[in-house]
């Protein structure tokens, strides 16, 4: 994707059985599709997935139910999905979405 892109996706491969996925730019509902893909793939190939949110400028409710999609996906498979770097309103609409019983959440 072009750096101008509203979100840029990299997948890094920390072990055999792990990776993290960081996002750059906005997760909106015309973006999420490129996060629920790259989820998806991630979630069924490594056991424990995740996903940096550092670099998120924007991040709405889309993203929320993206994540919640892939997490549910991932439990099925006996697989994690962590969040790190979620702050400001990013944290606060995955709180609000009720994802912090369920994920680990560290900003």
């Amino acid at each position: 994707m072009p750096d101008d892109a509203p979100l840029t996706v990299y997948v890094r491969r920390l072990s055999l059985d792990s990776a993290i996925v960081h996002l750059r730019g906005e997760v909106d509902v015309d973006t999420t599709g490129v996060l629920a893909t790259a989820l998806e793939h991630a979630i069924r190939t490594y056991r424990l997935v995740v996903l940096d949110l550092c670099g998120v400028t924007f991040f709405g409710a889309a993203g929320a139910n993206a994540i919640a999609v892939a997490r549910a996906r991932g439990e099925a498979r006996g697989h994690r999905l962590e969040l790190d770097g979620a702050h400001g309103t990013a944290r606060d609409v995955l709180l609000i979405a009720g994802l912090g019983p369920m994920l680990r959440i560290s900003g």
